[in-house]
C-alpha cells in the first residue's frame, strides 16, 4: 500500500511538473554545441576555474586607491542579460546596434569586465523606511555606512522626508568622499545623471528631499541654512574640494535666462534683477532640449553657480567631449565638467557628449597625475540603466549596463591590482525578468522562438519577448477587443532601442526589491563574501583604505598615505642625529 500511495505521489508531481512547467517538445537533433561542449570541456572548464580560485589568495594590504562603480538598477537580470547581449551584438568599437540580424553567437557563455572579479557577495538594498528603496536612500547607504529614510541625503534615520525643519534635529553623516579628502587623497565623481541627481549627491549633499536640486525647486518656508543640491556642491565640503566632477545638469546651476528654448519664441522673459551676463542665452552649452527633456530646474536667486564655482576654486569648467580629451586638462588644479543641461543622453543615441568609458578614463589620469602617493577615490555611475528600465526600454537599459562594462574594463586597464580596490554594485533592482525557454543561441531582444522563423505563442495567440516587466508603460499599448485584452503587436523585423517591453501593470516601471550584486577585486576585496546590509559597503571602503571611522585602527599607522609623504625618512633623521652627536 505505501509503495502504491508513493507511485502516486511521484506520478502526480511529474505530471504538476508537466502542467505548470510546459516546455516545447524536445527537437530530435544533437545541441548545436554538442561537439565542442562535450564532457571534456566541461572537465577542463571546471579545472580552470579551480586554478583561478586556488590564485586568488587574500590581499590584506592597506588600499590606495578606491572606485566604486555603481550601475543604477543594474538589478541581477539586467546584469545576465547585458552579458548575453554584448557577446551577440557589440562589437569592440562599441557599437550595439539592434537591427535586423541573424545571431551566430551564444552569449551565455560570455562575461562583463567585472563578472571575472575573485570576489562577490550580495547587497540588501531596503531602507529605513521602503522594502522597495529609492536611490538616495541606497546610495546614502553605500557610502556613509548609515541607512536612512527613503528619499533623503546625508542625514540619520531622524531625518523626515520633504520637512527642511527636520534637518535641524537630524543627524549629519559624513561619506566617503569626505573621509578620502580628509586623509588627503584626490577625490572624483563621475556620472551620466545630473551631478546634482541622487547617487552622485549622496556623497556631499545633505538634504530632506532628493529632488531639492536647485533653488527653483525648494520650499518658500525652508530655513535660511537649508540650501540646494547644486549650492550645496558650490558652497560647501567636501563637494567644493572634489577634484574632478563630471555629469550633466548645468540647468541647475544657472539663471533661467541662461536656458534657451528650441523654439526662440518660447524663450522666458528676462527677469529685471538678472545681471547683464545672465540675459544672455548660456554660451557653455548650445541650448536646452524641451524636446527631450521637460525638466526644468534653475537658479531664481540670478547666480551663475559655475561662474561662482570658478571664482572659489580657480579650476577649469568644461561642456565638451573635446575639452575632456584635450590632454591639458590634466594640469588643472579642479575640473568641473557639465555636458547636458538635464542629464547625458543615452549612448546609442550618439550625441557629442562624452560616453561613460571616456569620462572615467579621464578622470583616473587625472587622479593618479594629481594624488602621487596619497591616493584617489573615485565614484562612477552609470545612472542612466534605471531611466531606461523605468521608461520599459530593457534593449536601452542592456546598451547602458554594457556602457558601463567598458568603463569598468577601462579602469581595470589603467590601476594595478595591487594598490587598488575596485567595486562594482547596483543601488537596487527592478521589475525586469527574462523567461519564456528561449534557444540558447536566440537573439536576447527579440521574441522567443520554437524554431529560427516561428515565434512562440502565449495563451492569447500572441508572440512575447525574453525580457519583460512585471510593471511599466509596455502595457499601453494593449487594447480591448470583444471583452479581451489584445497585446500590441511586437515589431516585424527588430526590438530597437526604444521598443517598451511589455508588462503585466499599467504604470511607471518601479524599482524592485531584489538583492544586487557587489563584484570587487584588489586589497580587501575579500570583505565581500555573502550577503551584507548595502551599508556594510562603506564600512569596507573605510577599512581598506584606513580612513573614516577605521583610520585609527592599529594596522593603519604605515599605509600609502603615511609612507614617502614628503616628510624626511626616519633614516635620513637618524643618520642626521649621528653625525651631530659625531661632529659634537
Amino acid at each position: 500500500m505505501k509503495s502504491l500511495l508513493a507511485w502516486g505521489f511521484l506520478w502526480a508531481a511529474v505530471a504538476a511538473h508537466e502542467e505548470y512547467h510546459p516546455h516545447r517538445e524536445a527537437v530530435r537533433a544533437p545541441a548545436p554545441l554538442a561537439e565542442e561542449e562535450n564532457m571534456d570541456h566541461w572537465n577542463e572548464l571546471g579545472l580552470e576555474e579551480l586554478m583561478k580560485a586556488e590564485q586568488n589568495a587574500k590581499k590584506e594590504e592597506v588600499v590606495k586607491n578606491i572606485i566604486i562603480f555603481v550601475g543604477d538598477g543594474m538589478s541581477i537580470p539586467t546584469v545576465t542579460a547585458a552579458r548575453i547581449m554584448k557577446t551577440q551584438l557589440c562589437s569592440e568599437d562599441d557599437t550595439c546596434q539592434a537591427a535586423t540580424r541573424k545571431i551566430s553567437t551564444e552569449g551565455n557563455s560570455g562575461e562583463l569586465s567585472w563578472e571575472s572579479f575573485p570576489h562577490l557577495g550580495h547587497s540588501k538594498t531596503y531602507s529605513v523606511t521602503r522594502m522597495v528603496p529609492d536611490s538616495a536612500a541606497t546610495a546614502s547607504a553605500m557610502f556613509s555606512g548609515v541607512k536612512t529614510v527613503g528619499y533623503t541625503l546625508g542625514f540619520d534615520s531622524h531625518i523626515v522626508n520633504n520637512d527642511p525643519a527636520s534637518e535641524a534635529v537630524a543627524t549629519p553623516v559624513s561619506t566617503v568622499l569626505s573621509w578620502a579628502q580628509d586623509a588627503g587623497m584626490a577625490t572624483g565623481v563621475v556620472t551620466t545623471t545630473r551631478i546634482t541627481h541622487a547617487t552622485p549627491a549622496a556623497l556631499y549633499a545633505h538634504t530632506a528631499n532628493r529632488n531639492w536640486e536647485c533653488d527653483s525647486k525648494m520650499p518658500d518656508d525652508r530655513p535660511e541654512t537649508v540650501l540646494d543640491i547644486a549650492r550645496q556642491l558650490v558652497e560647501r565640503s567636501p563637494g567644493n574640494k572634489t577634484d574632478i566632477v563630471l555629469g550633466g545638469g548645468l540647468a541647475n546651476f544657472s539663471p533661467l535666462d541662461y536656458i534657451v528654448p528650441n523654439d526662440p519664441t518660447d524663450a522666458p522673459a528676462t527677469s529685471t534683477e538678472s545681471t547683464t551676463s545672465a540675459q544672455q542665452p548660456n554660451p557653455k552649452l548650445p541650448r536646452f532640449d524641451y524636446g527631450d527633456y521637460t525638466y526644468n530646474c534653475h537658479r531664481d536667486d540670478q547666480v551663475d553657480l559655475v561662474e561662482l564655482w570658478q571664482n572659489k576654486t580657480q579650476g577649469k569648467f568644461i561642456s565638451s567631449r573635446e575639452e575632456l580629451l584635450d590632454d591639458s586638462l590634466m594640469s588643472e588644479s579642479q575640473v568641473l565638467g557639465l555636458f547636458a543641461w538635464s542629464h547625458n543622453p543615452y549612448e546609442d543615441q550618439g550625441t557629442e557628449a562624452p560616453t561613460l568609458k571616456q569620462m572615467t578614463e579621464t578622470a583616473i589620469k587625472y587622479l593618479k597625475q594629481k594624488s602621487g602617493n596619497k591616493g584617489f577615490f573615485l565614484m562612477v555611475e552609470g545612472g542612466k540603466i534605471d531611466h531606461a528600465h523605468h521608461e520599459s526600454m530593457a534593449v536601452r537599459a542592456l546598451r547602458e549596463t554594457i556602457g558601463l562594462d567598458r568603463a569598468v574594463e577601462s579602469a581595470v586597464e589603467l590601476t594595478d591590482d595591487d594598490d587598488t580596490l575596485i567595486i562594482v554594485t547596483a543601488d537596487h533592482a527592478h521589475t525586469f525578468s527574462i523567461g519564456g525557454y528561449p534557444d540558447r543561441f536566440a537573439d536576447i531582444t527579440r521574441e522567443v522562438y520554437e524554431d529560427e522563423d516561428t515565434p512562440t505563442l502565449a495563451d492569447d495567440d500572441a508572440p512575447f519577448t525574453i525580457l519583460e516587466y512585471g510593471n511599466g508603460g509596455g502595457f499601453y499599448g494593449n487594447y480591448i477587443e470583444d471583452g479581451k485584452i489584445v497585446r500590441k503587436g511586437v515589431p516585424e523585423k527588430s526590438l530597437d532601442f526604444t521598443y517598451q517591453q511589455s508588462s503585466g501593470i499599467p504604470m511607471f516601471e518601479t524599482h524592485g526589491g531584489d538583492d544586487v550584486g557587489i563584484w570587487a577585486s584588489g586589497p580587501m576585496s575579500h570583505f565581500f563574501h555573502g550577503t551584507h546590509e548595502q551599508s556594510y559597503i562603506g564600512h569596507v571602503m573605510s577599512y581598506a583604505a584606513c580612513i573614516g571611522p577605521h583610520k585609527d585602527d592599529a594596522r593603519c599607522e604605515k599605509t600609502w598615505r603615511t609612507e614617502n609623504s614628503g616628510t624626511v625618512p626616519q633614516f635620513s633623521l637618524l643618520s642626521l642625529i649621528f653625525l651631530a652627536v659625531c661632529l659634537w
